[in-house]
């Protein structure tokens, strides 16, 4: 029964059940999927790490940034703050080239490859993540220049600049997915090509939404518990490093900065599975989509060979 579940991501399947099979698809091969996809977690949880090596002394130089009441240069910790982005940026890139890999693989085969190996796959893992970089930057880049205007004249704090990044996600974001999804499962076209497809991710948008809500709930529960551990040492690190500072020293363990770079890498590696969750049923989307496709298709060609005779 569960080989019959199994067969093929290209095939006619409901909502339900695409958000259904993307669940139980990578729980049931969960042990494979750490086996091929261990070098790109590693490097995601090392750049966790670095921000957890660095956050408690960009915290307190933001915090006497803000309280400032003269002009003051942030030269280092914005140059830090930048690398650290950069950095974090191109481990998601690779995680996420990584994943989508593994899926195409089962697209291809029909069924899940007994034998991932990374390092058969390394040729592909890399353009796979130099796609996945370009797709994540066209959707940071569309979203910062959909938000500066009311960043500008609201200010962050406002509801309405709320309101307009829920939007933005909303009207732009869950149908972007669908041309990523095509970008990096086939990315033969180019990625204008698939911008294409974002007319049916606004076709499909029910559908879209459905495994962005759930899956990213799933995700942020997840996170969420994964993150809190890391953010109480951070803030005990943070108000121990504005005690010294103010010469008012806190008793706190030494131990502290270590546990809390190994908490950020942990965090970040519960982060990254539970992606997962959201990327495999978007995958079994498209799959539908494209197999709807060729049903079209293919009783179109029946129907004009019938009206030829």
């Amino acid at each position: 029964m569960d080989e019959k579940k199994e067969e093929g991501l290209f095939q006619v399947r409901s909502y339900l059940k695409c958000l259904s099979e993307g669940f139980k698809l990578p729980t049931r091969h969960i042990l494979s999927l750490l086996r091929f996809l261990w070098p790109s977690l590693l490097v995601g949880a090392l750049s966790a790490g670095l921000w957890g090596v660095f956050f408690n002394q960009l915290a307190v130089v933001l915090a006497g940034w803000i309280s400032a009441t003269e002009p003051v240069t942030l030269l280092l910790p914005a140059y830090t703050l930048w690398g650290l982005s950069i950095l974090s940026l191109l481990a998601d890139s690779f995680c996420l080239g990584n994943v989508m890999v593994a899926i195409s693989r089962y697209a291809e085969a029909g069924t899940w490859p007994g034998m991932l190996r990374f390092g058969a796959c390394k040729s592909d893992i890399l353009q796979a993540s130099l796609r996945a970089l370009v797709f994540l930057l066209a959707g940071l880049l569309v979203f910062v220049l959909w938000m500066t205007p009311f960043y500008l004249w609201l200010g962050a704090h406002s509801v309405w600049t709320l309101i307009a990044g829920v939007s933005c996600v909303l009207l732009l974001g869950v149908p972007y997915s669908m041309a990523g999804v095509d970008y990096l499962l086939g990315g033969r076209q180019g990625f204008v090509h698939s911008l294409t497809r974002m007319k049916e991710g606004y076709q499909y948008w029910g559908a879209l939404f459905i495994v962005w809500f759930c899956g990213g709930l799933i995700m942020a529960v997840f996170s969420w518990v994964s993150w809190l551990p890391a953010a109480v040492l951070s803030f005990a690190g943070y108000e121990s490093l504005m005690g010294t500072m103010a010469g008012d020293a806190t008793d706190l363990p030494g131990m502290v900065p270590v546990f809390t770079v190994v908490f950020f890498m942990l965090a970040s590696l519960i982060t990254y599975v539970s992606g997962w969750l959201t990327l495999f049923p978007l995958s079994y989307v498209y799959g539908s989509v494209e197999a709807r496709k060729k049903d079209l298709e293919r009783f179109e060609a029946e129907e004009r060979e019938l009206q030829k005779l």
